[in-house]
């Protein structure tokens, strides 16, 4: 017996119990010999090895991570996180993107998760459905306020916050997201703590203290899906790991071994899984080069379909009086998730397959303004998703799908997408992702600073600081009150 189960079994037994205890030192043994969590600490404090492509990597999440956060930046939640966290703290100090506002870090760090994932725009990691780049990069941008963080340093800790939180989500994924927890809410703390560990300095016991106070912190349902408290998940895992990361630092104390632990979060969350995806290839791969960039603002399981949509579309101008009926073939996590079939307002339509689809097919495009109440309720794309109806075929990998489309003519026109773009093996090009951040960023500020941030992000190094990228991310108004 090792001296962490003889700890256990001490403690029951002396908390005056006349009970017989039995313990399987088995299943204990199993979780322990693991040591997960101070593998992932000390590769997040020790790995110094990051090749080029993975900081460029890095760098098209941050400038993905911005667009959407500037998208998002005049959302009504928005409003109610501000007003909500000024009653609640004095330090007006961190940038919060696309607004005149500021405020304390660790509402900086919630807001701007919160604002990069309300639209669904935000970049997934489809092995572990994590969205990785809103809580690691809003963390690492809020502590900027407080301490010095070059671009190089920068890059490095989101990689390593990155590769920590997917890791962990793929020991999570699927099981757990079946239960009704959502991904990101869960596993992305981890990432924050990690990247915002690594900047401070923290020892490897230090950073399993931090993951450890995550752990207990981590939360997030599916059950919100539709509305906004589920896309205050990221900025929630954001504030978690800033949190835990400095009260680790200051000497906090947590469980050493939160994530193999009996009763720890693997054991609680995802008991049925296999341990070893978190460790395994560490420090020898990157997740990073698997990251999927959307080219949609809704789940990215409906992406291949809407793929599909557009590409008929294109081969057949569709309206709506047009279209008999629409077959769509899908994964089976595709109704598991966007299976709205009346879907009421935006949020709604982002987790509806048949309104993806209709978008595809009538507007040839589905970002933002697809997904408006206003779009939503339009008669001509209700119409149209009455039309569509889905099958299941569980060969199929989430990122593929089939769209048939019979005119009323009583000619078909079907199309197969084999992989969706923004994915691994279709991805986004730097130009096509550029110009996705541009739409985004046109919603706070103006073209030419813009263009100015993006070319900042793509020349991010040892010499410039990630406080001076914040400051080119305030509203317009808040620059030019600035200036004068």
């Amino acid at each position: 017996m090792d001296r962490r189960e003889t700890i256990y079994c001490r403690r029951h037994y002396s908390e005056g119990s006349n009970r017989e205890i039995i313990i399987d030192l088995e299943d204990i043994t199993i979780m322990t010999n693991l040591n997960v969590t101070r593998k992932l600490a000390e590769y997040a404090v020790t790995h110094k090895e990051f090749n080029d492509q993975a900081v460029h990597e890095a760098k098209r999440c941050m400038l993905d991570w911005l667009g959407v956060a500037f998208g998002g930046s005049s959302h009504e939640g928005v409003d109610i996180i501000l007003k909500t966290g000024s009653c609640l703290g004095n330090s007006q100090i961190a940038t919060v993107i696309g607004r005149n506002e500021k405020i304390d870090v660790l509402h900086a760090a919630l807001v701007n998760g919160f604002m990069a994932h309300v639209l669904d725009y935000d970049d997934t990691h489809l092995d572990s459905f994590v969205h990785p780049s809103p809580p690691v990069w809003s963390a690492l941008s809020a502590l900027s306020a407080i301490y010095p963080i070059n671009g190089k340093e920068a890059l490095e800790a989101f990689i390593i916050g990155f590769e920590v939180e997917t890791r962990i989500g793929k020991v999570l994924f699927r099981k757990h997201e079946e239960r009704g927890w959502h991904m990101t809410g869960m596993a992305g703390g981890f990432g924050a703590a990690a990247a915002v560990g690594r900047i401070l300095g923290l020892t490897v016991e230090q950073m399993q203290q931090a993951f450890g106070i995550t752990a207990t912190y981590a939360s997030g349902l599916r059950s919100m899906f539709g509305t906004m408290s589920k896309s205050i998940h990221p900025g929630k895992a954001a504030m978690s790991g800033l949190y835990g990361a400095l009260l680790a630092k200051n000497g906090f104390s947590s469980a050493l071994d939160v994530l193999e632990a009996r009763r720890g979060y693997f054991e609680v969350n995802a008991s049925e899984s296999d341990l070893q995806a978190a460790v395994e290839g560490l420090g020898n791969s990157f997740e990073i080069f698997k990251n999927s960039v959307k080219p949609y603002a809704c789940g990215v399981v409906t992406h291949p379909i809407i793929d599909g949509a557009i590409a008929l579309r294109k081969q057949f101008a569709a309206n709506q009086s047009d279209i008999e009926r629409v077959e769509i073939e899908v994964n089976p996590m595709v109704l598991d998730v966007t299976a709205k079939e009346n879907p009421s307002t935006g949020l709604e339509g982002k987790f509806s397959v048949y309104h993806c689809t209709a978008a595809g097919l009538l507007d040839g495009e589905c970002g933002p303004k697809q997904f408006t109440n206003e779009r939503v309720n339009a008669h001509d794309i209700a119409e149209v998703r009455k039309k569509v109806s889905a099958r299941i075929n569980k060969n199929y990998q989430t990122y593929e799908s089939k769209v048939t489309l019979y005119h009323y003519s009583g000619e078909k026109y079907s199309h197969y997408v084999p992989f969706a773009k923004g994915t691994e093996n279709n991805p986004l090009t730097d130009q096509e992702l550029e110009g996705k951040y541009k739409s985004m960023a046109k919603e706070a500020i103006n073209e030419e600073r813009a263009d100015n941030l993006a070319q900042f992000v793509w020349n991010l190094n040892d010499k410039v600081f990630l406080s001076d990228v914040l400051k080119q991310c305030s509203s317009e108004e808040f620059i030019k009150a600035g200036e004068g």
